[in-house]
């Protein structure tokens, strides 16, 4: 905080303007919109995709973050975020590993992907408007 404060103070620039809160619930709003749909398309295409029980199984662990993700927690998002990255590795592993399913594999590790995306974006603009607010 300090660096950027003496960075803007040096730089003879105006502070930036202090976004209005409804546009920025509004802007939170769609974050977790796409951070949810990203969520159920990646729970709903590995419970059909894969038809083992310790398929159905990992699948159903991307249920656990739902209720704070309803909610927007930064905190709940960040860690969904890292469980993300171990599903990503272990679907192009997967995918890697075997030839037949290779496709659908990449496809659902791109789908993970995005997802990981869409919550470290959630985290991003949730902290920088508490940085705003506060």
């Amino acid at each position: 905080g300090y660096i950027f404060r003496f960075i803007w103070f040096v730089s003879g620039l105006k502070r930036p303007s202090k976004v209005p809160r409804l546009v920025a619930q509004k802007r939170i709003r769609w974050k977790q919109v796409a951070v949810l749909s990203r969520q159920l398309a990646l729970i709903t295409s590995l419970l059909i995709a894969v038809q083992s029980s310790l398929g159905i199984a990992v699948a159903l662990l991307l249920l656990l973050p739902l209720p704070g993700l309803l909610k927007a927690r930064a905190y709940t998002a960040a860690w969904a975020s890292m469980l993300l990255v171990f599903y990503c590795a272990l679907l192009l592993a997967e995918g890697y590993a075997s030839p037949a399913q290779r496709t659908l594999m990449f496809a659902l590790a791109a789908l993970a992907a995005a997802d990981f995306i869409a919550l470290l974006l959630l985290v991003k603009v949730r902290a920088s408007y508490a940085r705003m607010a506060g």
